[in-house]
C-alpha cells in the first residue's frame, strides 16, 4: 500500500482562485483557498478574505449546494461530518465572487498520486475547472473503499501510459463505473538500456542519475509518449471528462502529460513546475519501490531498483523541478515554445485549443 509522507495530503487543496495577497481594489475577493483533511476525517478550509463568507458544500464543482455557514468572519472553518464521497465547497464573500475548493490529492487508501489537476489560475485570470482531470499513479491497489470513493467523481476515461508490461504485472481492475480504458501496446525496456547501464557503472555517481534523468525527460519521454499525450488530449477536446491518466510512479510520464495539458490550458510554467514537483511530497518513492523492511519478490519490476545504493536511486524517484524545466528548455530550443510544441506535435489546432480551454475553464 502507498505511503503518504507525514502531513502530505493535509497541506495539499485545489481551489479555484490563485495565491497570493487580496488586492487592495477587490476587498471582497477569496484567495489563497484549500482544505485540509484532519488526522480524525473531518475537514478544516483555509482561505484569505477581508469579509465574512458563506460556505456551501457539494457534490460537485457546478452545484450551488447546501448552505452549511453563514457570516464566517475569519480565515479557518471545520467541516465536521465525516464524509466518504468526494465533496466541493464553495466560500463566497460579501459582496464578492465565490471560489470553489476541494481536496486536491485524494484521500485513497490503496491509491498512488491520485489528484485533480483543477484550481489552477491562469495568465488571464480563468481557473481550471475541479473533478474534470486527474492525474495518478498506479492503482492496482485501490481498495474496495477507494473504489467507492471514486464511483462518486463519475470518470468516464482513464488513459493508462504504462507498457504492457508494467499493465501485466500490476493490472488495474476498475470498479468505479464503466470507462473507457485506453491503454498502448509497447515495451517499455528499450527506453530503460541507458538507464540501466549507468546504474550498473561502478563508476557513476548521483550527478549521473540527475544528469541521464534530465535527459530522458528532453528526449525519449517526450519522443515515446507524444502520440499518447495526443490521444489525451483529443479525448479532453471531445469533451470526454471526467478523465483520469496515470502511469506507474505516477511523476514522469504522467507527470510530462500535466505538464504539457496545464501549459495549453495557460497556466503559468512556475505553477505547471510546482503541480510536477509535488509528487515527491505526496509519496514516499523510496519506500514504495525499495523499502528495506518489506520484502520484494524476485520478479517485481521493482526489484532491481531495491538492490541500488540509496543515494544513487534517489535522483531516479525525485520529481526535480530540473528535469520538467530541462525537457521544456528543449522544446522552446526546437519548437519556440510548449504551445507551439503542443500544437504541431500534438495535433491541436487553434479552434481545438479553444476548444480544450472552454472544456476545461471557468
Amino acid at each position: 500500500m502507498t505511503r503518504f509522507m507525514p502531513g502530505a495530503i493535509a497541506l495539499l487543496g485545489v481551489a479555484a482562485c490563485g495565491g497570493g495577497e487580496p488586492a487592495s481594489n477587490a476587498p471582497t475577493s477569496v484567495t489563497n483557498a484549500e482544505v485540509v483533511l484532519e488526522a480524525d476525517g473531518t475537514r478544516l478550509l483555509t482561505w484569505q478574505s477581508t469579509a465574512p463568507v458563506t460556505i456551501r458544500v457539494s457534490n460537485a464543482p457546478e452545484e450551488p449546494g447546501t448552505v452549511v455557514a453563514e457570516g464566517v468572519d475569519g480565515t479557518e472553518w471545520r467541516y465536521e461530518k465525516r464524509i466518504d464521497s468526494r465533496k466541493f465547497f464553495t466560500i463566497e464573500p460579501e459582496g464578492g465572487e465565490a471560489v470553489v475548493t476541494a481536496l486536491r490529492v485524494l484521500p485513497l487508501e490503496g491509491g498512488r498520486n491520485f489528484r485533480d489537476l483543477g484550481g489552477y489560475e491562469t495568465r488571464d485570470g480563468k481557473t481550471v475547472r475541479g473533478g474534470q482531470v486527474y492525474r495518478s499513479g498506479v492503482m492496482h491497489e485501490l481498495t474496495d473503499a477507494d473504489y467507492d470513493y471514486l464511483s462518486s467523481l463519475g470518470i468516464d476515461v482513464v488513459c493508462d501510459f504504462r507498457s504492457r508490461e508494467e499493465r501485466a504485472g500490476e493490472p488495474t481492475d476498475w470498479r468505479a463505473g464503466a470507462i473507457d480504458y485506453m491503454t498502448w501496446d509497447y515495451s517499455a525496456e528499450s527506453s530503460s538500456d541507458d538507464l540501466f547501464a549507468v546504474f550498473r557503472n561502478p563508476d557513476a555517481t548521483p550527478a549521473d542519475v540527475t544528469n541521464l534523468m534530465s535527459q530522458m525527460y528532453a528526449d525519449s519521454l517526450i519522443s515515446e509518449h507524444a502520440k499518447r499525450f495526443e490521444a489525451m488530449f483529443d479525448r479532453l477536446i471531445e469533451g470526454d471528462t471526467p478523465l483520469a491518466f496515470n502511469c506507474s510512479a505516477g511523476k514522469d510520464r504522467t507527470g510530462m502529460a500535466a505538464a504539457l495539458l496545464l501549459t495549453a490550458l495557460d497556466v503559468p510554467q512556475d505553477v505547471v513546475v510546482a503541480d510536477y514537483a509535488m509528487s515527491e511530497k505526496v509519496v514516499d518513492y523510496m519506500q514504495a519501490f525499495a523499502s528495506d523492511d518489506e520484502k520484494i519478490e524476485e520478479d517485481s519490476p521493482y526489484a532491481f531498483l531495491a538492490q541500488l545504493p540509496r543515494e544513487m536511486l534517489a535522483p531516479l524517484l525525485r520529481s526535480d523541478p530540473r528535469y520538467i524545466e530541462h525537457a521544456f528548455a528543449k522544446i522552446e530550443s526546437e519548437h519556440g515554445s510548449v504551445l507551439n510544441f503542443i500544437q504541431t506535435e500534438l495535433s491541436v489546432d487553434d479552434d481545438e485549443l479553444a476548444t480544450l480551454r472552454a472544456n476545461l475553464l471557468e
